[in-house]
């Protein structure tokens, strides 16, 4: 839910009361304003009508619409409107503002968008937001492009644009993070900022809205958007994949010390999936005590990358396990572990919102690989999961075994993504 009201240098966006209504009406009846409406829209009547609407959709429960009102920090001066309203698909909203002609030219318009959009796509959790204008609007199709939305369709006079983030990788990367994590538009890129674990390097990242080429222009925008971010010393860049995205692309990046990898996206479906059991002999179950916490702890850390030092990689597993322990006390699943005697052998981790489940950080003990035991536990963790949510999503290097163990399961690919991290190496912080 949004907490009212958004506040900006200028403006403050509230909701709307009863007592608007003159001032709304005489907002809307400038002979400017209505050029792109038919007459009766403009009418005192159609006006109070809309004002009647919006203050009946604070009351709804759940709230799916927020038409606010916008108005003038330093006097309470109503110039304007703008809203959100969820359509029938989760996580999309449609967008809309109107305002003042006495006020247009001024910035106030794209201040009130950026808020607004800002809380959307955060409190609200929103992954796309729809802009509807007229074809001969042409200020407020630019409008929309400089707040990042790009053209999406045209229906009859109508021009839709869009303004969203489809990686399925990412978005349920953000399920995960919850409301810690912040998601803001760049002209060009995202941010995606985890202020509580700034070591998480998938979640301190930039998203850009097309391959990154030149390294020193990426590398200024990273360093300027999280210079407030204590913590962050890394630098990830992450973006959907292209056909000619390769290693050999991003040589001048490898060589300043960047990590390049190609993840894969697949999704899994109660109809796609193809189930298989865990061998005889062990036992599956969420991770409860300390001493399993301890195991999973040392089963990740033995299977890190060799350019993570333990100490570090042993710091963000604690504030993964933390988060998870979180998700597990919210009721949106475990992470789960294959005991032999006692001693762990693999773990996996599944949580699930609405419609939505991800799997994170999938591991097997190295003396227990080839046994079968990684896909003994995706197959439960996936039947466990599908009898509450309709999809699940596991992202995976795409050029790595597990995949062929994935496919198998039944999961099919959704989206390629690649990604380039530098962050310190021990010799570099000695």
């Amino acid at each position: 839910m949004l907490t009212l009201p958004l506040a900006t240098p200028r403006l403050r966006l509230r909701d709307f009361h009863a007592d608007d209504a003159d001032a709304y009406c005489r907002l809307r009846s400038g002979g400017a304003f209505g050029r792109h409406y038919a007459a009766h829209e403009l009418s005192p009547g159609f006006s109070q009508g809309l004002l009647q609407q919006f203050i009946a959709q604070q009351q709804a429960t759940p709230r799916r619409a927020w038409q606010l009102a916008i108005t003038l920090a330093d006097s309470g001066t109503l110039i304007g409107s703008v809203g959100l309203r969820h359509s029938s698909l989760p996580g999309e909203a449609q967008f809309g503002i109107e305002l003042d002609q006495a006020y247009w030219g001024q910035g106030y318009a794209q201040e009130a968008s950026t808020a607004l959009l800002y809380a959307g796509f955060n409190p609200l959790g929103l992954h796309r937001v729809e802009a509807d204008t007229h074809a001969a609007n042409l200020p407020a199709q630019r409008l929309a492009r400089r707040l990042g939305f790009v053209p999406s369709r045209q229906e009859g006079e109508r021009h839709i644009l869009a303004l969203s983030l489809d990686l399925p990788g990412v978005l349920s990367e953000r399920k995960l993070l919850g409301q810690t994590a912040q998601l803001r538009r760049h002209p060009g890129y995202w941010q995606l900022a985890t202020p509580t674990q700034p070591d998480f390097y998938f979640g301190n990242l930039l998203l850009p809205d097309q391959a990154p080429l030149q390294r020193d222009a990426w590398e200024a925008r990273f360093d300027a958007v999280f210079a407030g971010h204590a913590g962050v010393q890394h630098r990830t860049l992450l973006w959907a994949m292209e056909d000619e995205d390769c290693a050999a692309r991003y040589q001048p990046w490898l060589d300043a010390g960047y990590q390049y990898m190609e993840t894969c996206a697949l999704l899994l479906t109660r109809d796609s999936l193809r189930p298989t059991r865990l061998p005889a002999g062990y036992t599956l179950r969420p991770l409860a005590s300390d001493d399993d916490w301890q195991q999973w702890t040392s089963l990740l850390a033995a299977s890190r990358d060799p350019g993570h030092d333990e100490a570090g990689y042993r710091r963000f597993l604690g504030g993964l396990q933390q988060r998870y322990q979180q998700l597990d006390n919210n009721g949106h699943g475990h992470v789960w572990g294959v005991f032999a005697d006692g001693q762990l052998q693999a773990s996996a981790g599944l949580f699930a919102w609405q419609s939505l489940g991800r799997f994170q950080m999938v591991a097997t003990a190295p003396a227990a690989r080839r046994l079968g035991l990684a896909s003994g536990l995706v197959s439960a963790l996936a039947e466990w999961g599908l009898a509450r949510v309709p999809r699940l999503v596991i992202v995976a290097d795409a050029h790595y075994h597990a995949i062929d163990l994935y496919r198998k399961l039944g999961f099919v690919h959704a989206s390629s993504e690649a990604s380039l991290c530098w962050w310190p190496r021990p010799a570099e912080t000695a």
